[in-house]
This record gives C-alpha cells, structure tokens and sequence, in this order.
C-alpha cells in the first residue's frame, strides 16, 4: 500500500481513490494524535465539482523538527499504520 518515505519534515499524502472529506478529518485526527505531527488538508485542484469526488485532494504531514531531523522510527511505523487503514496511499516528500 504504502509509497513513499515519511523520514522529512513535510509529506505530501494523496489516496487513489479518493476518500471523502469526513474520512481525511477522521485520518487527520488520528494523526495528530502522534507527538510532534501535525496534519494539514488540502482542497482537490479540479476545477469541476463531483458529488462522487472528494472535496479534499491531500494532506500534508508535518514534523516539528525542534527535536529531531526526522520522525521517529516507532512513530512512522504507527502513521504508516494508520495511513494503510484508509486505503492506497503515495506520499511526495516537500522538495
């Protein structure tokens, strides 16, 4: 399921499907559970509107770097977890 690398300070995460908008709030909230991670959802980029689309395109992960240069081990172990649990993911690491 998972694509990507969570070792950054920001994460770009994307699901293919798309899951509703009640699904990312119930994603992010988990999420943010996980000390010194924040989530931040953005709107889809497509111009037409779907009523079977999601208004969310993504969400960002973020990593207070204050402590570290990366998030832990135990942490991306238990994001990744959780990130799976909502379906096929990619993620894209902030260039």
């Amino acid at each position: 399921m998972p694509n990507g690398n969570l070792t950054v300070n920001r994460c770009k995460i994307i699901y293919n499907p798309d899951i509703p908008l009640a699904m990312y709030r119930e994603l992010a909230s988990h999420i943010e559970q996980i000390e010194d991670v924040t989530a931040e959802l953005f709107w889809q980029e497509s111009r037409e509107f779907s009523y079977l689309g999601s208004q969310i395109g993504g969400m960002w992960l973020n990593c207070d770097l204050n402590r570290d240069l990366a998030i832990s081990s135990p942490s991306q172990v238990l994001i990744k977890s959780i990130l799976n649990h909502y379906g096929n993911w990619v993620a894209e690491n902030k260039k």
